[in-house]
Formats: structure tokens, C-alpha cells, sequence
């Protein structure tokens, strides 16, 4: 009897000394990231990756990890490594073709650096070139090195010339 009862006693003590499951670890990184506590985040979302690298969640958390460099840190280059991840460890998730464009939109519109934009660019239309953001992928290919006024003006101006009614022929 003593013996099931340590048993017993044993069993609930290591249940609740198991590590948190992905989605628990997830949830946490997010509740940190909207907290601001983008750190912590960060750390929480690598936990999983290496606690949990064939969770689908673990796609997320890169890019999650990605988007806190790109939007809270200015830490462009990292964005771009932890994007670059995501894409080659996971071309297929939901994720990827957005990660792989972000790539592209961090070299032009961050760090000016539009060969490498060309490339990126390049390589998400070659990759997914079925997905939704092609057009826009191509619109920056179209415009890479302008100055976005330029672009607006330009923008402006076709869509006046849409807009204009068409000239009928004059009457004699």
C-alpha cells in the first residue's frame, strides 16, 4: 500500500515538474510581446524553437522573434537572418512567402540597399509566384531607387488619367 501511494505521490510531482508545451510557451512569448517586454519574447519564442523544432507553432515564433527586430528593435539584419530561417527550414508554412517578402521590403525600405532587395524580391517571386504579394513584389522591383515622392507623384498622376472622361469628337 505504501508503495502505490509513493508511486502515486511520484507521478503527480513529475507531471507537474514537465516543461510548458509549445503552445503554453508560445502564448507566453506573445503575452510578453504585448506587454512590450520584447526581450523576454525573444527569449521565450527561441525556448520553443529548440524545446520544439517540428511544432507548428515553431514557424510562428520565428517569425514573431522576425517582426519584434524589424518593428520594435531597428535590428534589421537580424529581421533579415531570422526571416531567412523561417523560409529555409519552413518554405511550405503560411508564414513563409510573407517572411520571404519582408526580406526584400527590410533591404529596400530599411537598410537602402536595393541590389540586395533585387535579389530578395527576385527570389520571392521565383519561390511563390502564385502568392498574393507578387504584385507588390514587383511594384518595388519596378520602383527600386525612388524617392517615394517620386513614386506618388507618379502614382497621382495615373490615376487622374483614369479618372478623366473620355473626349468625345467634336461637332461640325
Amino acid at each position: 500500500m505504501k508503495f502505490i501511494l509513493f508511486t502515486l505521490v511520484l507521478m503527480f510531482a513529475l507531471n507537474g515538474c514537465s516543461k510548458p508545451s509549445a503552445e503554453e510557451m508560445f502564448n507566453k512569448g506573445v503575452d510578453a510581446q504585448k506587454a512590450e517586454q520584447y526581450d523576454a519574447a525573444i527569449d521565450l519564442y527561441r525556448e520553443l524553437i529548440m524545446a520544439f523544432p517540428d511544432s507548428t507553432r515553431t514557424p510562428e515564433a520565428y517569425y514573431a522573434i522576425a517582426t519584434i527586430y524589424q518593428n520594435h528593435k531597428q535590428s534589421y539584419h537580424q529581421a533579415i537572418q531570422t526571416f531567412r530561417q523561417l523560409v529555409e527550414k519552413y518554405p511550405n508554412h503560411a508564414t513563409s512567402p510573407s517572411a520571404s517578402f519582408l526580406i526584400g521590403f527590410i533591404y529596400n525600405n530599411d537598410l537602402k540597399n536595393i541590389d540586395s532587395a533585387r535579389i530578395a524580391y527576385e527570389d520571392f517571386i521565383k519561390q511563390y509566384p502564385t502568392n498574393q504579394l507578387v504584385g507588390s513584389a514587383q511594384f518595388e522591383l519596378s520602383n527600386l531607387g525612388k524617392d517615394p515622392s517620386e513614386i506618388l507623384k507618379t502614382q497621382t498622376q495615373l490615376a487622374q488619367e483614369e479618372t478623366k472622361p473620355a473626349k468625345k469628337g467634336k461637332k461640325k
